[in-house]
């Protein structure tokens, strides 16, 4: 039967102290712990979650000579100290002032007897730094008042377990942490207070913990493990936990049971997850950018290739060359060059979206010139000309668009349709009138389609599809054309079979009345 004993120093039926204004951080409260068997040495030492096998030295970290001096103060009568509260089976607190280098510290001592069996019994020894809890109190009227003060605001648990995973000691400050008092945890299942991946790895740990001890390991093998998991409050909040669990065994060297320390790691979680997100987010964005280098730079390349080109050729051979020629090397670059005015024009929206600085600057414009216009101009830029068809059912004289928008939206819609059709096919561009206030617009191709599973993504910046590797194009595009929308209260929507084809439509407000109500 296992002596389950709290500490008078956790009680609850304490009086209360709630922590005055400006208590320093807990983050630097130093404890240092050990365990020691009825009539043996003591063993399992423990500094701020670092162990050792012997008391002052082996931790992760060295001592501060403050511990070190400390430690051998607090040490000349433990041992017998230890000794009578194993015999009296009662939990032993009290403070010690201690004089370092001219500076007054203070640090409790509490002892807590358990047992594991019938046969074995222990004591579980912390030395704990409250300096700053002192120094934090104005007037301290009783022990009582820092030791409830403790009990509230100390998260840091102490407990120790059995090898058939039986509780023998639990410092209640697990009720701070949890929201579950160290009584009501005794009736719990561990699947109701960690989550299912943690459950599984604190089994993994334990079962770790019960293989043969083997003297030869390291200290970071089946001895001492350092984890994480995440837990269930009692009113359902997850947070986080580290633990730092490590064996004891007998003079056999048999392990006769598990101590831990427990932490609350949910703020420092959270800021990893913070720096992580931050971390991929800059990522993200450096990729971007390199996608963005390399795609303006493939754009630009091949006209000013062409420019570059027929510069030579009329600089190197304008005698000899004839008018045809001369005038073929004049349109080729007349062409590469507003391809390059294309890509910077899509580049200015981008920039101008994510800047905040794109503007909507509508007025009355003859809708049907418009569209006649931009058809005339895709035209004559392409090396296989008129292959649009406008239709123009019935739509008004006069409408209300934003002319620079309008004109970057079907630009961008009707390139897309010519760069990913075979130069023999054709596009339809068809314009109507949807209701008296909005104007249809239909772009429908014969060209390679859009892959099922990527349709959600062809709108994002600099994105092309899987099918689309060999034509020509910077991705920006559709990204325009959806920024350009949004201003004009616009929607678009589309329909795509792969290999035959998509059929993009735009429904756009072009009544002052409906934007001006809008």
């Amino acid at each position: 039967m296992v002596n389950y004993k709290l500490p008078e120093l956790f009680s609850h039926d304490k009086g209360k102290l709630n922590a005055p204004p400006g208590l320093p951080s807990f983050d630097d409260y130093s404890v240092y712990t050990y365990i020691r068997n009825k009539g043996a040495e003591a063993y399992s030492f423990t500094f701020n979650s670092s162990r050792s096998l012997q008391p002052v030295d082996g931790f992760e970290k060295p001592l501060p000579d403050l511990w070190l001096f400390a430690l051998g103060v607090l040490s000349e009568n433990a041992k017998e100290e230890d000794e009578e509260a194993i015999s009296n089976g009662v939990p032993v607190e009290y403070t010690r002032e201690l004089s370092f280098n001219g500076t007054q510290f203070k640090f409790l001592v509490s002892k807590f007897p358990f047992t594991i069996d019938s046969e074995n019994a222990y004591v579980f020894s912390t030395f704990r730094n409250i300096t700053f809890l002192f120094d934090s109190i104005d007037e301290i009227g009783s022990r009582n008042v820092l030791f409830s003060l403790v009990a509230e605001n100390m998260s840091d648990v102490f407990c120790v377990l059995d090898m058939d995973g039986r509780l023998a000691f639990m410092s209640e400050s697990i009720k701070s942490l949890t929201g579950y008092s160290a009584e009501e945890l005794l009736e719990i299942p561990m699947s109701y207070l960690v989550t299912a991946k943690s459950l599984e790895t604190a089994r993994e740990i334990w079962d770790g913990f019960k293989q043969p001890f083997d003297p030869g390991c390291s200290e970071n093998g089946n001895n001492r493990v350092l984890f994480e998991i995440e837990f269930i409050r009692k009113d359902q909040q997850k947070r986080w936990a580290e633990i730092t669990a490590a064996a004891f065994n007998g003079p056999d060297g048999q392990a006769l049971g598990v101590h831990g320390l427990i932490r609350d790691i949910t703020e420092r979680k959270a800021k990893q997850e913070e720096i992580r997100s931050s971390l991929k987010h800059e990522i993200e964005l450096s990729n971007v950018k390199s996608k963005y280098i390399s795609t303006i730079s493939h754009e630009f390349r091949t006209p000013l290739s062409i420019i570059y080109s027929n510069l030579q050729l009329l600089e190197n051979h304008r005698f000899e060359l004839d008018a045809e020629t001369i005038n073929d090397a004049f349109e080729l670059s007349r062409m590469a060059v507003k391809s390059l005015l294309r890509v910077l024009d899509k580049v200015t929206v981008i920039d101008a979206v994510n800047k905040g600085k794109l503007e909507f600057k509508p007025g009355m414009a003859d809708l049907e010139l418009l569209c006649r216009n931009l058809v005339r101009d895709l035209n004559e830029m392409e090396m296989v000309p008129d292959r649009i068809d406008l239709k123009i059912d019935e739509i008004p004289a006069e409408v209300w668009v934003d002319e620079s928008l309008f004109g970057h939206i079907f630009t961008n819609l009707l390139l897309n349709a010519l760069n990913f059709s075979d130069k023999k096919k054709r596009v339809m561009f068809e314009v109507s009138m949807a209701t008296p206030e909005k104007a249809s617009f239909v772009i429908s191709d014969q060209g390679i389609g859009i892959p099922p599973d990527e349709m959600n993504y062809i709108f994002e910046p600099f994105y092309r599809t899987s099918n689309a590797r060999n034509a020509r194009g910077s991705g920006l595009g559709l990204a325009v054309v959806r920024d350009c929308l949004r201003l004009h209260s616009g929607e678009i929507s589309f329909e795509s079979n792969l290999g035959a084809g998509s059929v993009f439509k735009v429904i756009l407000p072009v009544s002052r009345e409906i934007r001006d109500t809008d």
